[in-house]
């Protein structure tokens, strides 16, 4: 797929390759979602309990996830019919707020000595100027980015221990990235001097673009940290889709937005293609996919840099050497 006819059908794609009545009945299986109370996230753990998996929820609003699972569970995935033997439970995470990771964890650990796959979907979009996480970093980066990589430190041991009793290439990570990676800061995605752009000039969008562009470099890298465990790291974009991502836009920028935006559904397809997919295996170890479940590339620069510059074990020794404390 050329790069640029895969950027048009990034924004209008083809139907998707793989759905609902594609995925094998998931009894006995367990997986983590970040972000799984709304948008994507919530239509993705929507497939999953619907198809009799175990699903725990990384969220820090247990009102809005009382509200989201009672909602999941009154309504089947599409081609999925009542009953479901899933279970939905609510691990207490707050991604903008490291000290939260390792007791999220640790709750988890004592619900579960496995897990089949990892989606780490939680993200944040333009939020206002000046929002912060607690340890102070650029909200975008600090949820999008850091977060996900220390949530990531502390489950891959549990994830790489899984993989050795499970089929192989099935248990796999995915890095919710996005086109936004386009757009992210020359020449390689990352504002490498100052990526909470303190005393850089940069656009909410531009520092969005930055995150997404970071996380297919981590998804990258992990796959060559963990090369031979028998997991996969993935990144893809989801699409462009309705969600409360938008929330924080002026109003103009929503309505403009809604134009070019389908259902979250199709999104959540997406990442049941690359969980799911027979056709991902080792070769395609750190990949990245596109909308609604095919093969893609990332922007030419950003590729270019994790095959030439090695931004990819940069950008993981950088936030190894700022988080070792949590």
């Amino acid at each position: 797929m050329g790069l640029v006819w895969q950027t048009v059908t990034e924004v209008y794609p083809p139907s998707p390759t793989l759905t609902e009545k594609d995925v094998p009945d998931l009894t006995g299986k367990v997986y983590f979602v970040t972000g799984g109370t709304a948008g994507i996230g919530k239509e993705l753990v929507r497939i999953l309990f619907w198809k009799n998996a175990t699903v725990y929820v990384g969220a820090r609003d247990a009102e809005l996830f009382k509200s989201a699972s009672e909602e999941i569970m009154d309504k089947p995935a599409v081609d999925c019919k009542p009953p479901s033997v899933g279970r939905i439970e609510m691990i207490l995470l707050d991604l903008a707020d490291l000290t939260t990771i390792k007791p999220a964890v640790e709750d988890l650990l004592t619900k579960t000595d496995h897990l089949d796959s990892v989606w780490y979907n939680a993200g944040v979009m333009e939020p206002p100027i000046g929002s912060k996480t607690v340890q102070d970093y650029e909200l975008q980066w600090g949820v999008n980015v850091v977060g996900h990589f220390v949530l990531n430190r502390y489950l891959t041991p549990t994830i790489i221990a899984s993989a050795k009793a499970a089929p192989p290439n099935s248990v796999r990570v995915m890095w919710v990235a996005s086109d936004a990676n386009n757009f992210s800061p020359s020449p390689d995605g990352i504002n490498w001097d100052d990526p909470n752009f303190e005393k850089t000039e940069g656009s909410q969008f531009l520092k969005y673009c930055q995150s997404k562009a970071a996380d297919i470099l981590l998804g990258n890298e992990m796959a060559k940290k963990i090369a031979g465990t028998g997991v996969l790291s993935l990144a893809l974009n989801p699409g462009h889709l309705k969600s409360n991502l938008f929330r924080s836009m002026p109003s103009w920028r929503q309505t403009l937005g809604g134009l070019f935006s389908f259902e979250p559904r199709l999104g959540a397809l997406t990442e049941i293609f690359v969980g799911f997919s027979p056709k991902i295996d080792e070769s395609h170890n750190g990949g990245y996919f596109v909308p609604w479940g095919r093969f893609g590339i990332p922007r030419g620069s950003v590729q270019e840099g994790l095959e030439q510059k090695s931004t990819g074990t940069r950008l993981w020794g950088l936030l190894e050497s700022e988080t070792s404390m949590y």
